[in-house]
């Protein structure tokens, strides 16, 4: 069977079986995986038991203790690439369900929607990478290689105890290239993201009485070294030309906050000092997250990090800086093979314009970008992500599931 006719077959399979695929969905939304704690023990062991159900396997590490991951495969009847899909379990915790106008582990589908925490970032997009998989074994679709299915644990908090630590141990998650399911709106595919860095910063000073107060406390010099680090905002280095237009693009889908795409940008999320107000403070802790553009390498960003704090005239040996998370800004070409097959197939089943942009947000694609393996991001609409009341459209699930069924059999195709 030619790869149109293929896809066409694949199509109203997908058609046909779309309740069942939701209600799949809609299981794994009601199984809380709120990260933190990021326990995803309980939703491997359902998705396990569902792919061994269909007579795949479901490889499961757990580096450490509840942060699960789960690794299943289809190989072809003939070498070939590996393709390697990829979404997360966890997800942004639901909070105060006083806030929600449902249950957010309710899984519930309303007015074309389907509702729940999670449901937009991402457990669609996962399930859907999930079924590609199951798809293509039960079609028994003719393909060389193997495609892959990476469903990791840890994302929302860094992904180094879930994409990373499988790149780093399990061979097989690598890949030739990798598909993403991460929400893009359905009318992008992504193929790069900033640079992403959590800086921890702890000043000291010796101390004393309230009585006899001083100008540089342990808090002062913190608040010194955050107006410091705040100017930081808005730098950016020369963007690499291959990738300018993607750049471009996205900075003016952005409108009024589209400047963020290319530009560096600062938090302060956490400061915490002294003891009590008749004490002068002896030592302040910051938590600081910094974005920095494409063209901005680790290296370039913490010399300018030296600098700024030079300026200060601060004593350095007061000053402990502390990078818990060094996530390089990365991207694919929008030449690369995966990019090109899944813009166009997303064209085809949405029938809607696509564009090919980078993201100012962060996804654990970075992982294979920086590993130089080429990867492109797609999946569903971003309504209510981490915030209460999230949601995605149920017409939505259904074409993303065949955007990327048909990328794949575009890729494997063993015709």
């Amino acid at each position: 069977m030619e790869q149109q006719a293929l896809k066409a077959c694949l199509f109203a399979e997908i058609d046909r079986r779309l309740p069942e695929f939701k209600d799949l969905l809609r299981d794994i939304i009601r199984i809380p995986t709120d990260n933190p704690p990021g326990d995803t023990v309980q939703c491997v062991a359902h998705i396990a038991e569902y792919l061994r159900s269909k007579g795949l396997p479901a490889d499961i590490y757990e580096p450490r203790p509840t942060i699960q991951s789960l690794v299943s495969y289809v190989q072809g009847d003939r070498p070939g690439r590996n393709l390697v899909l990829n979404g997360h379990l966890d997800q942004f915790p639901a909070g105060d369900p006083q806030a929600w106008s449902f249950d957010p582990y309710s899984g519930e589908c309303r007015d074309g929607k389907i509702l729940g925490r999670g449901v937009g970032d991402m457990k669609a997009g996962t399930v859907a990478s999930l079924l590609c998989l199951v798809l293509v074994h039960e079609l028994e679709i003719p393909i060389a290689g193997q495609l892959t299915a990476a469903l990791v644990a840890d994302e929302e908090t860094g992904g180094t105890w879930g994409a990373q630590w499988l790149l780093q141990n399990v061979p097989m998650a690598r890949g030739d290239a990798h598909l993403n399911s991460e929400p893009t709106e359905m009318d992008q595919v992504l193929i790069g993201h900033k640079g992403k860095y959590w800086l921890n910063v702890d000043t000291r000073h010796p101390g004393g009485l309230a009585a006899i107060p001083v100008a540089d406390d342990a808090i002062a010099r913190a608040v010194q070294v955050a107006e410091a680090l705040k100017t930081l905002q808005g730098w950016k280095l020369a963007t690499p030309p291959d990738v300018a237009g993607a750049v471009a693009r996205a900075k003016a889908r952005g409108g009024d906050t589209g400047w963020v795409v290319d530009a560096t940008t600062v938090n302060v999320g956490v400061i915490q000092g002294g003891v009590q107000s008749n004490t002068i403070p002896v030592h302040c802790h910051m938590e600081v997250d910094i974005r920095t553009p494409i063209g901005v390498s680790t290296r370039d960003l913490q010399a300018k990090v030296e600098q700024v704090l030079a300026a200060t005239g601060l004593d350095r040996r007061e000053i402990d800086l502390e990078w818990v998370v060094c996530l390089e800004a990365t991207y694919s070409a929008p030449t690369e093979e995966i990019v090109a097959l899944v813009a166009r197939n997303a064209r085809e089943i949405t029938g809607r314009p696509i564009e090919v942009n980078t993201s100012f947000g962060s996804t654990d694609a970075r992982f294979w970008w920086l590993e130089g393996i080429p990867a492109a991001i797609y999946g569903t609409g971003l309504e209510n992500i981490a915030v209460p009341d999230e949601y995605i459209l149920e017409s939505e699930f259904g074409q993303v599931l065949k955007v990327h069924a048909a990328t794949c059999i575009d890729y494997l195709y063993a015709g």
